[in-house]
């Protein structure tokens, strides 16, 4: 079979294809041309591979069928549904001169009964078998094989000429470079990809749909001490006494392996449960608990399983407090397609725990649904935050949109919480009203939500969290039977369907009556087994009203450069470029307009900016608009609003939108002074500096930075302050930017050497703080003193070098140097007296103690014996180590040594900032030094 105009992807499911059917071959045509596409434009290669990928990635291949000119395959996704692809060949072309057969492609597979690789170079007509062992058919691993999913296939060059090799071994079968290759194994296809040069470019492993599951794993939403927790909500009277009044579900999510499961080959089939401290993996069926139940249907793909269970007594099932007990559950699956003494597959146990609800924990408040999210579906509506203390939602007050505790509260609202147009929203369409609604039905408009407690009080929706079992009533008990509301309203109990009632004085008219009023409508949650015993209870505000002209929205710009001192600035207007655009849509001359409109600001303006309002509500058509703005309005972009209210009712509202930019150009910016710092601009480097004839480990912080200059007269006043932020003990700022370190303390000495100490810098600006873009800032305190240097070893000993005494010796004065962070030498004897070098001024200011003028090294300790290897050894009888004044001393009275020794002495000396009290730096001011003892032979 021939394909003639397919794209790169097209020809390599093509091909694939005649690998899967055993039945079409491998044209040279068909290979030149990928060959060619390959060499034309390497990213080919790239995009066919990334194709491949996704598609292996998030589909399975179900199957491969014959149609009319090609093929059709059948892939499967996550969901379960499927999709197919169509290959067919293009369109004719004009006939060419008749060319030569191309000779067929490779082609691989695995003979069943040796479970050896074959390949077929005549389109499958005959198979040779190569000496590999792959895949089995019982998908485990050949005796010397490997698993046929993980099988490398690769094309290398031996003596000039490409032949594949699987897992580096050379089948000798020649390969066609620029090829694309698809090898049949356990779960999938292999599929081998080289370029022109016959290199494999990559490997893709395209899935088919497994049969059964073999584990699975939970998909934790809460954790505590990195163990996962499965959550059942019940909500109770109180966490004391603990009766329930509504249980729910807990929603459990697995992912299952392989990927790719057929979901119709399993069920859920119960929650095991175990008390015991730790469980082993489970993989044979048992009776599912049955003090769990299914809250309905799995949802199943082929990647993951969700489900719900609830207990049917919480109370005798979760272990009690003093139990000293936890309750494990892990999910039984059956899978229907296996074998019947594998047909039941579980996950690991994990914990499970309550989730206690309180009734007060719970509310009723407008919610919004969006069915495709794939969090919570329903959440608050934007503007709602009910009040909650930390143990009990509280009434949040005269202002706010969640719904109030009593009628009284509802009652005093500002606000309401729904709004009834007299006519739209009307029992009954009177005149044919287009705009005709008919009403809101409240529980389209209200969910149950509860505090999460055990989370940090985040309030969530009870639908979304296993708590759904609920139904919310309406009534309007607490009116009197003859109360004028009950002529306003009509009121649906079961669905909270609301509607304005056709007025019952005037006959059959629109209830005008009602404009300009409200009604307070009670709503309760009841648990959907209970008829009396309500969950939470909230009042509902529902106010009516009359037709509302369209608002008109007026914009303006306003752009600002932070100065000294605050200023006025005037609105430009977007259109036209005066207030005329609210004249003009309100039908009014500016006269007109200003006589009966008066402009109020919005409460929530950002501080700082205000509508000046002598300017605002100027008669006079043309006049500037002015915004005030303050110099501790930092750069940033802000929004103005306000309105133009009109003492006319029918009279449109105009809204008034002004966008302020600020910038700040004339605000001063720091930046590292790059002496000061590593050379990666990473730490500030502090090695101390003379203070009063005293080297002390501090910094003016103005080294290390630098302030850019400004000259415009008018420049806000812009200053920086420096501030320890951590560790907080053993560190100062002094003088406004010094930074100094308390070298007696134990805490600060920790520090030197040994990490960052964190600083931040705070810019204020016209007295207001306005951070820079990295406002923390780490230095490191390095001590001037570098760490002790060994020299190599001058001499070695010499076993009983001096006959009379037995003796030999070294001057330990010779076997160290010190020098300072300058690479100023401190100290370095070299028994010259042209080259021996003490800095005494240096030396005084870093404290240095254990060397001194004369060349003296004070604190020199002898520690052990060592053969070659670094192991210790006992010295012989009559032989010691001892250190004379600055000479080391071997002395042997014993037998001569027949082996080398190397003694092992150590050198201390301190300085100020290094006492050798803290570990991490302790090996800077204390050494070892190794003399080699040589035998007397």
């Amino acid at each position: 079979m021939k394909i003639t105009t397919l794209s790169k992807l097209a020809l390599v499911i093509a091909i694939s294809s005649s690998v899967m059917l055993e039945g079409c071959k491998k044209y040279d045509d068909d290979i030149t041309r990928l060959q060619q596409g390959i060499d034309q434009n390497k990213s080919d290669i790239a995009s066919l591979k990334s194709q491949l990928t996704s598609l292996g990635s998030t589909n399975v291949v179900e199957s491969v069928t014959s149609i009319a000119g090609g093929f059709k395959i059948t892939f499967k996704k996550a969901d379960g549904t499927t999709f197919t692809y169509d290959i067919v060949n293009g369109a004719k072309g004009a006939d060419g001169a008749a060319g030569k057969d191309g000779a067929a492609g490779t082609m691989w597979k695995i003979d069943p009964t040796t479970f050896m690789w074959q390949s077929s170079n005549d389109g499958g007509k005959t198979w040779t078998n190569t000496t590999i062992k792959a895949q089995g058919t019982n998908g485990t691993n050949g005796t010397n094989g490997t698993d046929g999913k993980d099988a490398k296939l690769e094309i290398k060059s031996v003596g000039g000429k490409y032949f594949w090799f699987i897992n580096d071994v050379n089948t000798n079968v020649a390969a066609s470079t620029g090829d694309v290759t698809f090898v049949k194994t356990a779960g999938g296809y292999n599929v081998a990809i080289t370029d022109s040069t016959g290199a494999v470019v990559d490997n893709v492993f395209l899935a088919t749909e497994a049969i059964a599951v073999s584990s699975m794993s939970l998909v934790p939403e809460f954790t505590n001490s990195n163990s996962a927790v499965v959550f059942f909500p019940r909500i109770v009277d109180n966490n004391g006494l603990r009766n329930t009044v509504l249980q729910g579900y807990a929603k459990i999510k697995y992912n299952l392996n392989p990927f790719g499961v057929a979901v119709a080959n399993y069920d859920a089939n119960g929650l095991l449960v175990s008390t015991a401290d730790k469980v082993q993996f489970r993989s044979s069926g048992e009776t599912p608990s049955s003090n769990f139940v299914s809250g309905g249907a799995s949802v199943k793909s082929f990647g993951d399983i969700v489900v719900k269970y609830k207990p049917t007594n919480a109370n005798s099932v979760f272990p009690h407090a003093g139990d000293n007990e936890d309750l494990m559950i892990a999910l039984q699956i059956k899978n229907n397609k296996a074998a019947s003494n594998q047909q039941y597959v579980a996950s690991e146990y994990e914990l499970a725990k309550e989730e206690i609800v309180e009734r007060d924990e719970t509310t009723i408040e407008k919610s919004n649904r969006n069915t495709s999210a794939t969090g919570d579906k329903v959440t608050l509506l934007n503007g709602v935050n009910p009040s909650f203390n930390g143990s009990s939602f509280t009434d949040a007050g005269a202002g706010s949109q969640s719904l109030a505790f009593t009628k009284a509260l509802a009652d005093a609202r500002s606000t309401s919480n729904f709004s009834l147009h007299f006519k739209n929203d009307a029992t009954t369409n009177l005149d044919n009203n287009t705009a005709y609604v008919g009403g809101t039905i409240l529980d389209e408009k209200l969910n149950g939500f509860y505090a999460r407690t055990q989370i940090g009080n985040k309030v969530v929706s009870m639908d979304d969290h296993g708590l759904d079992d609920y139904n919310l009533r309406y009534d309007l008990d607490h009116y009197a039977p003859t109360a004028q509301e009950r002529d306003w309203i009509t009121l649906d109990p079961v669905t909270g369907k609301i509607s304005v009632k056709i007025s019952t004085n005037n006959g059959n008219v629109y209830n005008s009556a009602a404009v300009n009023n409200f009604v307070v409508i009670r709503v309760r949650m009841f648990p959907a087994q209970s008829t009396t015993n309500a969950i939470a209870e909230r009042f509902i505000k529902v106010n009516f009203v009359q037709d509302a002209a369209v608002p008109v929205a007026v914009n303006g710009v306003v752009s600002h450069d932070v100065i000294a001192t605050g200023v006025v600035k005037a609105i430009s207007w977007s259109t036209p470029l005066t207030l005329d655009a609210a004249y003009n849509k309100t039908q009014k001359t500016a006269s007109d307009f200003h006589q009966v409109y008066t402009f109020t600001p919005s409460a929530g303006n950002p501080a700082g900016i205000t509508f000046d309002a002598a300017s605002m509500n100027n008669p006079v058509q043309g006049s500037p608009r002015n915004l005030n703005i303050a110099n501790t309005v930092m750069p940033g972009t802000y929004t103005m609003k306000g309105t133009y209210n009109s003492s006319i009712s029918s009279d449109p509202v105009v809204q008034v939108t002004v966008t302020v930019t600020v910038t700040g150009t004339k605000i001063t910016n720091i930046s590292k002074r790059a002496p000061f710092w590593d050379s990666g601009l990473n730490y500030g480097i502090i090695n101390g500096k003379l203070v009063g004839g005293t080297w002390k480990l501090q910094a003016d912080l103005w080294d290390y930075w630098i302030e850019s200059t400004v000259t415009a007269a008018d420049k806000p006043a812009t200053t920086y302050d420096f501030t320890i932020i951590d560790p907080l003990t053993g560190f100062t700022i002094a003088s406004g930017s010094e930074v100094v370190l308390n070298e007696a303390l134990l805490a600060a000495r920790n520090k030197v050497n040994n990490g960052n100490v964190t600083l931040r810098v705070t810019r204020r600006v016209n007295g207001v703080v306005y951070e820079v873009s990295q406002p923390t800032f780490p230095v490191r305190f390095i001590n001037p003193v570098k760490p002790i240097a060994t020299k190599t070893p001058y001499k070695e000993f010499k076993d009983k070098e001096v006959s009379g005494t037995n003796t030999s010796t070294v001057d330990a004065r010779r076997l160290i140097k010190l020098t300072d962070f300058n690479n100023v030498t401190l100290f370095d004897f070299n028994n010259n007296p042209a080259t021996n070098v003490f800095n005494a001024q240096l030396a005084g200011y870093y404290g240095l103690s254990g060397v001194n003028a004369a060349f003296d090294v004070s604190n020199i300790t002898f520690i052990q014996a060592e053969n070659a290897s670094g192991t210790v050894v006992p010295l012989q009888s009559g032989a010691r180590a001892v250190v004379n004044g600055n000479d080391l001393v071997w002395e042997n009275l014993g037998a001569n040594l027949q082996q080398p020794i190397y003694l092992v002495y150590e050198v201390k000396v301190t300085n100020k900032f290094n006492i050798g009290d803290v570990a991490p730096t302790k090996g800077e001011v204390i050494t070892r030094v190794k003399i080699k003892v040589n035998p007397n032979l």
